[in-house]
C-alpha cells in the first residue's frame, strides 16, 4: 500500500534539516506510532482494518518480526495509556519534523481513520486536535480530509 511506503520513508529518513542519531530516531518513531495508535483507539473500537493497517506497516515496511511488532505496539499502548494529552507525542514530532513531513503524517493518520470506511466523531476530533498541536492550519487539514474522501 502507498500508505505504508510513505510512512516507512517518513519514519526512517525524517526529511528534516537535521540528522537524527539513533536515540532521536527511536524517540520520533515511538511518537509517530503512539499518535497513530491513538487514532486506532480514538473511537474506543479497535477495528481489524485499523489494527491490521498499523501492524502491517510495522512488520512489512520496517521489516520487523511478529514478536517485534507485538512488542513495539505493546510499548506504544503502555505509553499512550499514561499519556493525558497528545502533547507528549506532538512535542517530539514538532522537534524533529518540518511542516511538509507533518502534513504527510496527517495524511497517514487520516488514512487510518478511514481504513474502516467510517470516520467516528472522536477520530475526526483527534485528527484536528493533533493537527492543531503540530501547527497545521485548519484549511490544510480540511484539504487532507477532502482529498481522501474522493
Amino acid at each position: 500500500m502507498k500508505l505504508f511506503g510513505a510512512l516507512k520513508a517518513l519514519l526512517k529518513t525524517g526529511e528534516s534539516n537535521q540528522s537524527l542519531n539513533e536515540a532521536e530516531q527511536k524517540e520520533l518513531n515511538h511518537a509517530i506510532v503512539e499518535l497513530m495508535l491513538e487514532m486506532v483507539k480514538a473511537d474506543f473500537v479497535e477495528l481489524y482494518a485499523e489494527k491490521t493497517a498499523l501492524s502491517d506497516y510495522l512488520s512489512k515496511e520496517l521489516n520487523l518480526s511478529k514478536e517485534d511488532v507485538t512488542r513495539y505496539i505493546e510499548e506504544a499502548e503502555l505509553r499512550t495509556d499514561f499519556s493525558i494529552s497528545l502533547e507528549t507525542q506532538t512535542n517530539v514530532i514538532n522537534n524533529y519534523l518540518g511542516i511538509s513531513q507533518k502534513l504527510e503524517l496527517m495524511q497517514h493518520m487520516w488514512a487510518l481513520a478511514v481504513a474502516d470506511n467510517e470516520v467516528h466523531l472522536l477520530e475526526h476530533h483527534l485528527f484536528y486536535k493533533a493537527g492543531q498541536l503540530l501547527g497545521i492550519k485548519k484549511t490544510q487539514l480540511d484539504e487532507i480530509c477532502q482529498s481522501q474522501n474522493t
